[in-house]
């Protein structure tokens, strides 16, 4: 399938597949699922447009891009799980989280305290699944994060949640930027981002 992000070997950082050198070196970019690590090419569609892909016969089948007919909604929720994993890690910034609020957009630098990223997280209480949960060292839920594709949170699964802070970005977003979050939705976190959010961190729990 079409990868739009790797690993720039020169840099270490993740490289959008329309800002890689087409036809460069070998070994250059690496897959961003540290299970496959398998070093990545770069190709281009009949409109032009960039992407990597694994090599034939590289044997990425159990690559989590390297499984046929994934979705752009899986493909969106691996990347962000990879991402905010070696974001915990410290090899990668976390993305920003842009909302749109009653004063106009606001960008935040979060600092997530998370220690493990556990997707298909079930609500102990609601039984309602969430795509992404980021968790603390005893298995707390710091954030949830849900994917939409096509079918966007609703009034009954915003009830399920209300418990927990959450956020829901767009599939198609996500592909496109992993460095900036766009928001469209939220719940439990603070209706007006004020500056003084901005200055401290979001998800405060410590990590044991």
């Amino acid at each position: 399938m079409r990868i739009p992000w790797a690993i720039d070997m020169k840099t270490g950082d993740w490289l959008r597949a329309d800002r890689a050198e087409y036809r460069g070196e070998r070994g250059r970019y690496r897959c961003t699922d540290k299970h496959c690590d398998r070093e990545l090419t770069v190709a281009r569609s009949k409109r032009g447009r960039q992407h990597f892909k694994h090599f034939r016969n590289s044997g990425a089948d159990g690559c989590v891009f390297g499984r046929h007919g994934t979705s752009v909604h899986q493909t969106a929720i691996r990347l962000l799980a990879v991402r905010f994993s070696e974001a915990m890690a410290g090899h990668v910034p976390m993305p920003l989280f842009l909302f749109s609020t009653p004063s106009g957009p606001r960008l935040v630098s979060p600092f997530i305290r998370a220690c493990r990223v556990l997707d298909e997280w079930i609500c102990p209480e609601s039984g309602r699944r969430a795509d992404l949960a980021l968790l603390d060292g005893e298995g707390i839920p710091v954030l949830l994060i849900e994917v939409c594709h096509s079918n966007a949170v609703n009034v009954e699964k915003r009830q399920d949640l209300s418990g927990y802070w959450w956020i829901e970005v767009d599939a198609r977003h996500v592909l496109e930027d992993l460095d900036m979050l766009n928001i469209r939705a939220h719940g439990g976190l603070p209706r007006m981002l004020a500056a003084v959010w901005e200055e401290r961190s979001l998800f405060e729990n410590e990590c044991i």
